[in-house]
């Protein structure tokens, strides 16, 4: 049984955030972008 390394899972994790936190941040900016243009 090999010893699980805190560091690569704190890594993963931290990159998983990151990733996530990227994609909702360009899905609400696309959204945002087509009221912007509907509306005006």
């Amino acid at each position: 049984m090999k010893k699980i390394d805190k560091n690569k899972v704190y890594k993963f994790i931290g990159q998983a955030v990151v990733y996530t936190s990227i994609w909702v941040i360009s899905v609400l900016g696309a959204v945002f972008m087509f009221c912007q243009n509907t509306i005006f």
